[in-house]
This record gives C-alpha cells, sequence and structure tokens, in this order.
C-alpha cells in the first residue's frame, strides 16, 4: 500500500469515525456556498439563461415564450432568499446540503421546462429531433454540473442521489417528446458519469480538508492542554498574543513571605500508597495556592513555588499580589493554616496507622524571579526568604526547641501535633488574633545561650514564635 493510499484509509477512518462532526462541518460549508458568491452567480448565470432563451424563443415567434421565465423560477428564488431566511431562521441552516440538492434538481427540471416550452411548437417528428440533438449536448453539460456537488457526508447517498437525478431527467425528458435513442441515452450516461467523477472528487477533497483541519485543530488543544500543565493561563494567553516566555512572569526583585513545608519522620512512613498520599497533598496545597487566581492584576492566594518529594513550598506576595487588603504577614498565616485543614484531609483520607504531621516555616525577606539559563525554561526564585524560611522550618529538629514543642503541646493534651514557626519580622507584622495564636521563645534566654543554637541566616533573629496545631 502506497503513502497516498494510506492517507486515503486514514482520511475515510477518521470521517466515519467523526461523522457528526463531519456532517456539521458539511452543512455550513454548504450554506456558505447557498449564500455566498457562489450562489450569487449561480442565481445570476440562471437568470441570464431564461433571458436568453426568452429572446431565442420570441425571435422565432414562440406564443409561450412568456413562460420561459418561470423555468428557473424556483431555483433562483431559493438562492434569493436564503440568506434573508437563514438570518431568520438560523435552524434552516442544518438542512442546507437538502436544500442544495433541490436546487439542483429544480434547475435540471427547469432546463427541460425550457425545452418543453420550445417543444409545444414542433409539429413533426423531423423538427423535434432537429431542436433536440443540439440541446441534449447542453443537458449532458447541465447533468454534470447539477451532480458534481454535494455536501452529504456518505459518498453513498450523493451516488444515489445522482442516479435518481439521471433517471428524473431521462423520464421528464420522454415524456416531453425525445425519444430515448441510443445516442440520447449515450449522452445523459455522459452526464451522470462526468458528474460521478467530479463529485467523488469534491466529496474526497473536502473529506481530505476535514480531516486535516480536524487533526490539526485536535493537535493544537492537545498542545495547550498539554503546555497548561507547565505555565499559569495568563502565560498561556501571554504567548498566545506573541509574548516571549521570559516576559510572562516577573524577574526584578521584590519581598514575599515564603512557606517551606515538610512532613514529620517522612521516612518512616511504609505503606503502598505512599507516592499517590503526596501526590494528593500536594494538588490540595496547590488548590488553596490558586483560590482567587486572576491575572490583571497577577495575584493569588499563593504562588506555588515547588515540590520537593515530601516538602512545599510556596510564597505569599511575589510573584502573585494577594488576594485580600490585610498584611502579607496575615496573609500567609492563613495560607498556612488552610495548608495544614487540607493537609488534614489528605492524612484522613490515607488511614494510616500512625499519626502523620507536618511542620512549617515562615520567613520573609527579599526574592527575585527568574527562569533557568538554558534548556526548558521553568520559572524559579532564589533569595534569602527562601533560605530562612527552610531554616525555620528545620528548627524543629533543635532538641532544646523540639522539647519546648512537646511541653507545651502536652499542655493541650496532644501528644503528636503539627508545627508552625514564623520569623520575628512576620510575627510582628500579623494582626492582634494572629498574634496571638504564636508562643514566642527569647533566644537570649540562658539555655538557648549555653548551647549555642545559631540562627544561621538570619543571625539579627532575637526570638523565634511557633504555633502548635492537632
Amino acid at each position: 500500500m502506497n503513502n497516498t493510499t494510506f492517507a486515503r484509509n486514514n482520511y475515510s477512518i477518521y470521517c466515519q469515525e467523526h461523522i457528526v462532526e463531519f456532517a456539521d462541518e458539511l452543512k455550513g460549508e454548504a450554506s456558505s456556498a447557498l449564500s455566498s458568491w457562489f450562489g450569487r452567480i449561480v442565481a445570476a448565470l440562471l437568470a441570464i439563461s431564461s433571458i436568453l432563451n426568452f429572446l431565442e424563443a420570441s425571435a422565432g415567434g414562440n406564443p409561450f415564450s412568456i413562460y420561459i421565465f418561470l423555468a428557473y423560477a424556483i431555483p433562483i428564488l431559493v438562492l434569493a432568499l436564503y440568506p434573508a431566511i437563514t438570518l431568520i431562521f438560523s435552524t434552516i441552516e442544518k438542512f442546507s446540503p437538502l436544500i442544495l440538492d433541490f436546487l439542483c434538481i429544480s434547475s435540471l427540471l427547469g432546463f427541460c421546462l425550457t425545452l418543453r416550452f420550445q417543444f409545444l411548437v414542433v409539429r413533426t417528428p423531423e423538427e423535434l429531433q432537429t431542436l433536440a440533438i443540439p440541446l441534449m449536448g447542453q443537458i449532458n453539460f447541465l447533468l454534470l454540473l447539477g451532480t458534481a456537488f454535494s455536501y452529504h457526508a456518505t459518498y453513498w447517498v450523493t451516488l444515489t442521489r445522482n442516479i435518481l437525478f439521471a433517471l428524473a431527467v431521462a423520464v421528464v425528458l420522454y415524456f416531453i417528446g425525445i425519444e430515448a435513442t441510443r445516442l440520447n441515452l449515450i449522452l445523459i450516461i455522459q452526464g451522470i458519469l462526468g458528474g460521478t467523477i467530479v463529485s467523488w472528487i469534491f466529496f474526497d477533497s473536502i473529506r481530505t480538508r476535514f480531516y486535516l483541519k480536524s487533526t490539526d485543530a485536535d493537535t493544537r488543544q492537545h498542545l495547550h492542554n498539554q503546555l497548561s500543565k507547565l505555565v499559569y493561563p495568563h502565560q498561556l494567553e501571554r504567548i498566545k498574543l506573541g509574548d516571549e516566555l521570559e516576559d510572562t512572569m516577573p524577574l526584578k526583585e521584590g519581598k514575599a513571605v515564603i512557606n517551606v513545608f515538610d512532613v514529620q519522620r517522612s521516612s518512616e512512613i511504609r505503606h503502598e500508597k505512599t507516592a499517590e498520599f503526596f501526590m494528593g497533598v500536594f494538588q490540595a496545597f496547590l488548590e488553596v495556592c490558586m483560590k482567587g487566581y486572576e491575572h490583571n492584576p497577577l495575584r493569588s492566594r499563593a504562588f506555588r513555588l515547588k515540590e520537593t518529594g515530601d516538602g512545599f513550598i510556596s510564597a505569599v506576595g511575589y510573584p502573585f499580589l494577594p488576594v485580600d487588603t490585610r498584611s502579607l504577614a496575615d496573609s500567609a498565616v492563613s495560607t498556612a493554616l488552610a495548608m495544614f485543614e487540607a493537609f488534614n484531609v489528605e492524612v484522613k483520607k490515607f488511614d494510616y496507622s500512625r499519626p502523620i504531621k507536618g511542620a512549617m516555616g515562615l520567613a520573609y525577606n527579599s526574592v527575585q524571579g527568574t527562569f533557568q539559563s538554558g534548556g526548558i525554561r521553568s520559572y524559579d526564585l532564589f533569595g534569602d526568604a527562601l533560605i530562612q524560611a527552610s531554616k525555620y522550618e528545620e528548627l524543629r529538629k533543635q532538641p532544646l526547641l523540639w522539647n519546648i514543642f512537646t511541653e507545651h503541646a502536652k499542655t493541650m493534651g496532644l501528644d503528636d501535633f503539627h508545627i508552625l514557626i514564623v520569623q520575628e519580622v512576620v510575627y510582628n507584622s500579623l494582626s492582634a488574633p494572629y498574634r496571638e495564636l504564636f508562643i514566642e521563645i527569647d533566644l537570649s534566654e540562658e539555655q538557648f545561650v549555653q548551647s549555642n543554637i545559631q540562627m544561621m541566616y538570619d543571625s539579627e533573629a532575637k526570638y523565634v514564635y511557633f504555633h502548635i496545631l492537632e
């Protein structure tokens, strides 16, 4: 099987599998043909043909010449009124292939009616035959045109239509008085065969165009769907408008509260669906972050920076503006609490045999956006805020601080707990209701001085604040 045959088989199979869409496409094209310049030209040609036939009949003294104007009245009215009717009744468009068939058969029968008016004045068989021979050449050509164009989704419908058209014309010609001579039959058969060949070429071309257009649209939609997994909707819109990827996200330095989340003792989780559990957690966190997302101006509750195996890093205030008018610190703590709630929901679904708890660290400082210099240009953030937030989350690993966290949790009746640790700058920026949630740890106390706890990357810190959650 050569490539051309293979491609045509693909077109045929695709159109059969998408027969409804193909039929809808053909209805639209048939409607366009009826209402466009093509329809107007056909109407003009029919009108000109009526005038010429009238003049010829009048010159020959035919008393029935005036009636020749009626021969193409129906197809001309169809073409003239179709655009206006479809504006009023748009549902008519779905019948456009049938209307086009009616236009073709009415035009063919109109020509036969013209012959009838001309033959009414013929008195001898010899005169009839003399007049019929040149006219049969025209019916040959008209049959070809009348059967060449069709907008049916299945070619068998077109072929059946063409055969019926030919039979109808042959029967009408017989009753007009044109004998079914061998020459006349050959001319009719030539016309129907020529129209059938052209109609197949026409059908194959529109089938091929539909396949290419549809698969191209499917490919573009697939690419759009896949790209939407890599970038935000506003980036897609800007890329569509011609912007470079690197221009779709902020790159200048800004300020943000970074949230670093980690699962406590995650390496001890033993379950066949551990990976699915973390995927569910991160998806829930993403939903929290994307709440209120919009891109004019660019804002959302938080920006998901990255997932790190059993951890999740997000930013509040950069590159997306916060969705509310509260302080950046309030927005960050509110988002953190919402994430803990979402985490508890996923843990409950997971139904693990032991408690699973998380830890978060919040820090406020400078950040800056960047795209990787080569390869896949993924967006990233860097800056002091990321480093400090990570270190604050890791403070739970300091034995002295962990003991303080544990003792406070016991006063709440908790053996296992979530821990939220925030930087002094974040705490001081909170409104009173959020500030009351946190317990202060004074790092200048003797026990911390003696233990030589070093606040790496935040050497000026004098206090640490934490909040215990169930």
